[in-house]
């Protein structure tokens, strides 16, 4: 009976661990791409959506460090915890809130060399309906293998300004 409920204790705990870094696929991120495209669907949310915050903050390293461009004069580090209060404080904002908001990748170029990866992005980013035309950057991520498991260790953000082209080396192409 002890062996039986050990065995329940092992399997449970293993299965909690594990459900933060399941892929909306139900499977492990079995590379550095299929974690980076899918952070950018965790963070996007439809009209009253929620976005669920807990999955996103466990594709985090717990020391990671983000780095934001918050003004036309400015970037601002974050930890993942900061960066993930930050987006929950803009999905406050009325006009968010009413229509929803979403991200997506435009292309997208990988590195990957044993239990490191670099992943640079160039995305797109709009509030749901929104008369504006969508806002374009470049993203560029740092992840490491921890535990056999993909983890964000580092972002760092640019502001692709409206009417501004990238360099023919990153052309944008929708994924």
């Amino acid at each position: 009976m002890k062996r039986l409920i050990l065995l329940f204790w092992l399997v449970s705990l293993t299965f909690s661990l594990a459900n933060g870094q399941l892929s909306d696929g139900g499977s492990w991120y079995k590379t550095p791409d299929d974690l980076i495209k899918d952070i950018y669907v965790l963070v996007s949310a439809k009209k009253g959506g929620d976005v669920n915050w807990q999955k996103v903050r466990s594709l985090f390293n717990d020391e990671a460090v983000v780095i934001l461009r918050t003004s036309r004069e400015k970037s601002t580090q974050f930890t993942a915890d900061g960066f993930i209060q930050d987006f929950k404080d803009f999905y406050e904002n009325a006009e968010v809130k009413a229509n929803g908001f979403g991200e997506k990748i435009l292309s997208m170029k990988t590195m990957e060399y044993k239990d490191i990866a670099f992943v640079a992005t160039v995305y797109s980013a709009a509030i749901t309906g929104s008369q504006r035309p969508p806002s374009r950057g470049v993203d560029l991520w740092l992840l490491g293998k921890k535990d056999g498991l993909w983890k964000i260790t580092s972002i760092v953000n640019e502001v692709i300004p409206a009417g501004q082209e990238l360099s023919s080396d990153f052309p944008e192409k929708e994924l």
